[in-house]
């Protein structure tokens, strides 16, 4: 039995980690896509470029994992049912359950390296990713100087060039837009002139040669002055030219662990009991001085209809409109609270979830292999997007309904395991059976008498 369950599991690691690679590659590709315009545009050096990169890896990884062993899952007994290796080990007295039960086995620890993965490692990857790329967002575009072409990426700056030498921060035929000073247009040309961008004052440093400066006051056009230079330096600042990598102590609840969001929700409990007993004391301090017995007695409103009593049940009526929208004000911080608990239950939740996933789509790949007759990759493939796609809309359309507390969070992020879990022992127990979930000899001789009929 050794043997057997030595075979099973070495025929699963080929298509599992063709398939994780194959769907890391696919995910690399949409950011590629996505990013990378964006990341070449800001004159990143390559080691930033491959740390995004790097850092996005975790969240790819655990969502390619489940994928990648349904993937396995069917493309190994497919191929099994395909060549009559599971007819011949059911002669050989070896059940359908003994052959599932390794990659069951496989699948647990795979879950529990999962779960650990997603608590440990994809936190601190989802945090430094976050803050890399809201560096990456600030900083402003390499200069990229082009003859003939105005440069406007310098705020309150325009910098036009006739001609530039290669390998050399030789220009010439400069002219340069001032705009920085409010009070003042200011114009600078020069027949040549050198460029230096100082990383340390985050200035752009020009040398110029030869050249002009026209400067009109613009709320009195008179004013006008026009200087020569033979040599006049000029430094224009330029913040956010260079990527400043950033820290930050606060992290959202994709960048959290399970034991820091459960942290996270004790505080909020106790900020929302706080305000709680504010609304209890709200309603108890104000109570006696809103609703005075003498101002609201019917018997009593006949007899002191007087000036001064209505004015002070008027009184009292305004002081019961604040002390509701002071409620009101109350009850919104604690629905806010109620909905951060939810969130975070609903994320806690989800990293214990997905991968349990894992042993789910073993559940549902090894029957739908045998059943299928079929090992290929395309048949794999196909039946393995389709499945996944159910769980995933299953689980974010769960979520949605716990943010909106319409079900709750452990019923949201548990339902599609327990859902898919139960068709797939419904379909192991057809498998068992005998039966063919996908009956392509049936369907192969229907489209060849369809075809023989048109033909003839």
């Amino acid at each position: 039995m050794f043997i057997v369950t030595r075979y099973i599991l070495r025929e699963h690691g080929a298509p599992f980690l063709f398939g994780l690679l194959t769907i890391v590659f696919v995910f690399i590709l949409n950011i590629l896509f996505r990013d990378l315009g964006k990341l070449l545009g800001k004159g990143l050096p390559v080691k930033i470029i491959l740390e995004f990169f790097f850092f996005n890896l975790a969240w790819i990884v655990a969502l390619a994992i489940p994928m990648a062993v349904l993937l396995a899952t069917l493309m190994a007994f497919g191929r099994f049912s395909s060549d009559n290796e599971i007819t011949a080990l059911k002669a050989s007295g070896v059940h359908l359950y003994r052959l599932i039960a390794p990659v069951l086995m496989t699948a647990a620890l795979l879950t529990i390296g999962m779960e650990r993965f997603n608590n440990c490692v994809l936190p601190d990857f989802n945090h430094r990713v976050r803050l890399l790329y809201s560096d990456i967002s600030r900083k402003r575009p390499t200069l990229a100087l082009e003859p003939h072409v105005f440069f406007d990426d310098i705020p309150h700056y325009s910098l036009l060039v006739q001609d530039m030498e290669e390998n050399s921060d030789l220009l010439r035929g400069i002219i340069i837009n001032d705009a920085s000073d409010s009070r003042y247009s200011r114009t600078i040309i020069a027949e040549r002139g050198r460029m230096v961008f100082s990383e340390e004052q985050e200035k752009l440093i020009l040398t110029l040669f030869n050249g002009e400066i026209h400067e009109v006051e613009l709320e009195n056009f008179e004013n006008y002055r026009r200087l020569k230079f033979p040599e006049q330096r000029f430094s224009i600042p330029v913040p956010n030219m260079v990527l400043k990598r950033s820290e930050s102590q606060h992290r959202g609840d994709r960048e959290k662990s399970a034991r820091m969001m459960k942290e996270d929700i004790q505080e909020d409990r106790e900020s929302l009991e706080q305000r709680e007993r504010r609304i209890r004391e709200l309603v108890k301090r104000d109570l006696d001085e809103v609703f005075p017995e003498a101002l609201w007695d019917e018997a009593a409103v006949e007899t002191k209809k007087t000036a001064a009593f209505i004015y002070q049940r008027r009184k009292a009526e305004v002081g019961i409109r604040q002390l509701l929208q002071q409620i009101q004000a109350e009850m919104g911080v604690v629905r806010g609270y109620e909905r951060a608990i939810n969130a975070l239950w609903v994320e806690i939740h989800k990293k214990y979830s997905i991968p349990v996933a894992c042993i789910v789509f073993v559940l549902v790949g090894a029957p739908l292999g045998v059943m299928a007759r079929q090992g290929g990759l395309a048949t794999a493939g196909a039946l393995s997007v389709v499945f996944f796609l159910i769980y995933w809309t299953f689980l974010i359309g769960g979520e949605q309904l716990a943010d909106r507390d319409v079900i709750g969070p452990a019923v949201a992020m548990w339902a599609p395991n327990v859902l898919v879990g139960l068709g797939g022992v419904y379909l192991i127990i057809s498998a068992v059976r005998e039966a063919t979930f996908i009956p392509w000899e049936r369907w192969g001789r229907w489209v060849f008498r369809v075809w023989r009929r048109r033909k003839g």
